[in-house]
């Protein structure tokens, strides 16, 4: 099957906790674009409105809290892994998208780029079912599913198209051997950074040495590849201890610590106060609201 999941908004709602909240898009990524309506969700600190004809990209790593929503909303949501939707920044050299959706997550698009998702939905739709309804395998069934990967390949570039028109602040000129190095950085830290917390694994990817590596990353960011890391790592832990129920011990298992005091120590030297602090003063946060 396609390596991506459609989703209705409607649908979406089942995934919803008592408290409205999204936790399964930890290790997902994915397109949300309202056809209708409006919903109004968490980020992280920022809340944000989504209404009609507004995309909104969310990457791994983030938590989707769900505050209202109108009545009327419709929409659709395409949700794959971030395995699946690298290739594409990569493919077009454009790995710098990474670092600005994460600060610019959701766009508008004109009424025209939202007819274009929107047929190429209906399209991959129409495919999907014919596929579905063949049981036997055939060369025709086959070649329907070669046919829905296409049109799944194209749907999603044409996404990342209208993100990037959308963008003034992206470059549009080539990027330099300096900027593949920080794009590199950015797409392997994404895939292993609850693995590997050390400078030295991502300079070793690329065959520099940790410092060479660390100077390039700080010249071209502004930010340290250390701060970098660090910064995954604590906001993936932050989402974790704010949005579920999990306990401590279990949320550093799921960053890959060795113990619990290992990742409370860990935490307290980027955050500056305790997991278990954060948690209080983050849910007494989240409640009030």
């Amino acid at each position: 099957m396609l390596p991506f999941q459609k989703l209705t908004i409607t649908d979406l709602a089942k995934h919803l906790d008592k408290e409205g909240r999204i936790n399964s898009v930890l290790s997902i990524c994915g397109f949300l674009l309202c056809q209708k309506g409006w919903v109004k969700v968490r980020l992280g600190d920022t809340v944000i409105t989504i209404r009609q004809g507004d995309l909104y990209i969310y990457v791994s790593s983030t938590f989707i809290h769900v505050l209202a929503w109108s009545p009327d909303i419709e929409g659709i949501v395409f949700k794959s892994t971030l395995d699946y939707i690298l290739p594409f920044v990569e493919r077009a050299a454009a790995q710098r998208i990474i670092l600005n959706v994460r600060q610019q997550p959701f766009i508008t698009l004109t009424p025209e780029q939202q007819k274009n998702i929107e047929e190429l939905s209906c399209l991959l739709d129409r495919k999907l079912n014919l596929y579905n309804s063949m049981t036997d395998d055939t060369i025709q069934r086959r070649f329907l599913m070669r046919e829905a990967e296409c049109l799944s390949e194209a749907l999603f570039t044409e996404l990342f198209l209208y993100y990037t028109d959308h963008q003034s602040s992206l470059p549009a000129d080539s990027p330099s051997h300096k900027d593949k190095i920080v794009y590199q950085f950015i797409t392997s830290l994404f895939r292993d950074y609850k693995r590997q917390r050390e400078v030295q694994y991502y300079a070793e990817q690329q065959y520099l040495t940790p410092r060479y590596f660390s100077t390039i990353i700080k010249e071209r960011t502004g930010k340290s590849a250390l701060s970098w890391i660090s910064e995954m790592v604590t906001s993936n832990a932050c989402q974790q201890l704010a949005y579920t129920d999990l306990s401590i011990k279990e949320i550093a298992l799921t960053l890959n610590f060795p113990t619990q005091s290992f990742f409370g120590k860990y935490f307290k030297q980027h955050m500056h106060c305790s997991p278990l602090q954060y948690r209080q003063k983050n849910q007494l946060h989240n409640s009030e609201e």
